[in-house]
């Protein structure tokens, strides 16, 4: 079959696509703060006032005994992209330490599936019956943003990732982030309540082009999403307390530079903690 190529500035599933990819690579890199922090004893800080802020971000938030006990996530809610004028619905799974899936569907009837699950990565989307392709991603990849999405909403470090903290001018409420793949950013605390209030990354993501070949059909695609340096800055907002743990109601994603333009906003409706999945919950349907 001929190649299909989808393109950002042709038609409505392109920005629906682009928005969804944008949105939640910041979101992985926001609703971030979390994971990159640590587990009582296993913090990667490099400084004291690192270490301490750790410390006091994790107490905040409910206590190492409250984080700790949490083995799986299910978070269900709405993304609104203000470029486009869409909200869609969302709903992220995650069973620790390594396996996460985000799923977005659309009144138009796509549903797109992407994270990570037995070491492989997973991104895939649907229009009823029609396969969409979207831009492969290395599960190191998933898995930093698993790491940083845990960072934000979570502060919980589960090996996922080798991120690390630092002071950053002496500060003891604004802090360096970075990983082995060269992430790199500033992750903020409120300086009374102590929670994550923000993490910002430039350079966060390049999609170049890509063919992907059907296994079954053999049908090939190729997926085209324009991207450019930028910057987004992940807010956290609206704490409230679920099982004794403080989650963002609110995330706010601010994309600057490049095509990245626009804000997000993910609103969390319901957050269960500790529901019964297995791997099979993160498989993609056939």
């Amino acid at each position: 079959m001929a190649d299909l190529t989808y393109r950002l500035d042709k038609n409505k599933w392109s920005m629906l696509n682009y928005g969804y990819n944008v949105a939640f690579c910041c979101i992985i890199m926001a609703a971030g703060a979390v994971l990159l922090i640590a587990q009582s004893g296993k913090i990667n800080a490099r400084d004291q006032k690192a270490t301490e802020a750790v410390a006091d971000a994790r107490k905040a938030l409910g206590g190492d005994k409250n984080i700790d006990d949490i083995k799986s996530l299910v978070l269900t809610g709405t993304i609104k992209y203000s470029a486009i004028s869409l909200e869609n619905e969302i709903e992220i799974r995650i069973l620790l330490p390594d396996n996460y899936l985000w799923i977005t569907k659309s009144k138009d009837g796509v549903t797109n599936y992407r994270g990570v699950s037995k070491g492989e990565s997973l991104n895939v989307g649907f229009r009823g019956k029609e396969t969409i392709v979207a831009p492969l991603f290395s599960p190191e990849d998933e898995l930093n943003r698993l790491a940083l999405l845990l960072m934000g909403v979570l502060m919980k470090n589960v090996s996922v990732a080798p991120l690390s903290i630092s002071s950053v001018s002496g500060t003891s409420d604004k802090f360096s982030v970075a990983n082995a793949t060269g992430t790199a950013g500033e992750i903020g605390f409120d300086p009374r309540g102590k929670y994550p209030l923000h993490i910002s990354f430039k350079d966060i993501v390049q999609f170049p082009p890509q063919t992907i070949v059907d296994p079954k059909t053999k049908f090939r695609v190729t997926n085209v999403v324009p991207t450019g340096p930028g910057e987004s800055t992940m807010r956290f907002k609206d704490r409230f307390a679920v099982d004794g743990v403080m989650f963002p109601k609110t995330i706010v994603i601010e994309s600057r530079g490049g095509i990245n333009e626009g804000i997000s906003e993910v609103r969390f409706e319901k957050i269960q903690t500790n529901p019964k999945l297995t791997l099979s919950d993160f498989e993609i349907p056939q």
